[in-house]
């Protein structure tokens, strides 16, 4: 029962942070310098955090059915363990279904795996500073991390490919719910910013609070990945993938059979998928919302004299795009011109670029820190109810959460998101995104620091330049 275990969280972060430095000096002069300052900025995040108020259970929905199986002291210590990287390398070897003693392997790794970082993900949650991890959304979230978690435990190990069918299906409805968690997350910051009464937060309270988010995302990213990659590298039960599809909003005709990793992704053909959808929202909601005007038209050129393969993760370029293009077309139409969006596409040695230029007015200097700030949102009310006032991640009406999680996607993988903006004429976009070969061997050093190929928590290239420091 929840009673027996309602502990101040300082002392339990106390413990977790002594068992991860235990755990990491032992290990830690065979990971490459990038991780240092991982663990460096989590234990700051520790030591911050052990000031939350007392582990409170009153805004789970049933927090005795919840804790009879798992105590606080147990999520501690999955939490406190080390995430196992799992190299993009091996992911697109067992992908392939070239052997299929592997999966099951990696069925085995996974049930082993995905409790560990489940459980960090709720005692992020649940350690947020400054008051926001008291927020009922938040604690929502964290219960339902915490019940994924018992079931997960619940489940005994993959032996055979049958217990691996039976896993997969049980994984599989982690993905399906892709909405509750950013919805709410979002919520909580909401609620939390009126708890102030309207009062300007801190500058240090809020970089803190967004640095919090961004790792959060971040590692949320990597536990997604993993999970969605197991669940469409299966060969069967093609209804399952479908509903895993439908959930990650790609698209009908998207072939999945080697998971999430595609190794002949044509970028310029998935960009103009991309934008026909995002004008058929944007007609649609200037429809909706009975305003004359029409959609931007958006030019795509391919600098590419021949087609060459792309290796790279289709519904993280997907969302990128989408969330870029919606925020073009935004400004275009606010800045009252009908000029074209270019969308310039290139490849070179080491990335593929994709530059998205409008004519949309630009944006201040003293304002280009606060886009990247999870609080910020650059849609209207009359959006919220059309699939164009959606999130592309997940396909619910949130505020202020796209541009940010974009760059999470696009630094995830070694890629990076930039902004130049010419007040008064419109912004460049400019999307990097590293080529990783045929079979994700031999990675730039970029993309082997970075998240996707670490343990999913940002690397020291993320920490450079954080989310709110102004050095756009």
């Amino acid at each position: 029962m929840i009673s027996s275990i309602r502990v101040p969280l300082r002392a339990g972060l106390e413990r977790t942070k002594i068992q991860m430095t235990r755990s990491r000096a032992k290990k830690l002069p065979t990971m490459p310098r990038a991780y240092y300052t991982t663990v460096s900025a989590a234990q700051r995040h520790l030591s911050a955090a052990a000031a939350v108020p007392a582990f409170d259970s009153s805004s789970f929905d049933d927090p005795d059915r919840l804790f009879q199986d798992i105590s606080l002291e147990q999520i501690h210590a999955l939490a406190a363990q080390r995430p196992t990287p799992l190299r993009l390398a091996d992911m697109y070897k067992y992908g392939r279904g070239e052997d299929p003693k592997q999966r099951l392997r990696n069925a085995q790794f996974l049930h082993k795996e995905l409790p560990i970082r489940i459980a960090q993900r709720a005692v992020d949650l649940l350690t947020l500073p400054h008051g926001l991890s008291t927020a009922e959304p938040i604690r929502r979230v964290a219960s339902m991390y915490l019940e994924y978690m018992v079931e997960l435990q619940k489940f005994p190990a993959p032996t055979t490919y049958e217990d691996d069918e039976a896993f997969t299906k049980l994984i599989g409805g982690f993905v399906w719910d892709r909405k509750t968690i950013p919805v709410s997350i979002a919520r909580g910051v909401a609620l939390w910013r009126k708890s102030l009464d309207n009062k300007k937060v801190p500058a240090e309270v809020e970089q803190e609070m967004e640095e919090a988010l961004y790792r959060f995302f971040t590692a949320r990213v990597g536990l997604r990945l993993l999970t969605e990659h197991h669940v469409l590298s299966c060969k069967g039960n093609p209804e399952r993938k479908a509903a895993v599809l439908n959930c990650m909003q790609l698209f009908k005709d998207e072939k999945t059979d080697l998971g999430c990793i595609k190794s002949d992704l044509d970028v310029v053909y998935e960009v103009k998928r991309v934008a026909e959808l995002v004008r058929e929202q944007t007609m649609m909601y200037l429809e909706l919302a009975q305003l004359d005007k029409q959609c931007p038209e958006i030019i795509i050129v391919d600098c590419n004299r021949e087609s060459e393969p792309f290796t790279f993760v289709p519904h993280h370029l997907h969302y990128i795009v989408s969330e870029l293009l919606k925020n073009s077309i935004r400004a275009t139409l606010r800045h009252g011109l009908n000029e074209p969006i270019k969308v310039v596409i290139a490849k070179g040695a080491e990335d593929v670029t994709i530059k998205i230029a409008d004519r949309g007015g630009g944006i201040p200097r003293s304002r280009m820190s606060t886009i990247w700030k999870f609080a910020h949102s650059t849609r209207n009310d009359n959006e919220l109810e059309t699939e164009f006032g959606a999130d592309g991640v997940s396909g619910a009406s949130i505020r202020g959460f796209g541009l940010p999680l974009a760059r999470i996607y696009a630094r995830y993988l070694g890629g990076e998101l930039t902004l130049k903006s010419c007040e008064g004429y419109g912004l460049d976009t400019y999307l990097y995104l590293p080529c990783l070969g045929d079979s994700c061997e031999h990675l730039p050093l970029r993309v082997r620091h970075s998240p996707g190929e670490q343990d999913s928590m940002p690397t020291v290239y993320d920490e450079r330049v954080t989310p709110n420091k102004k050095s756009m």
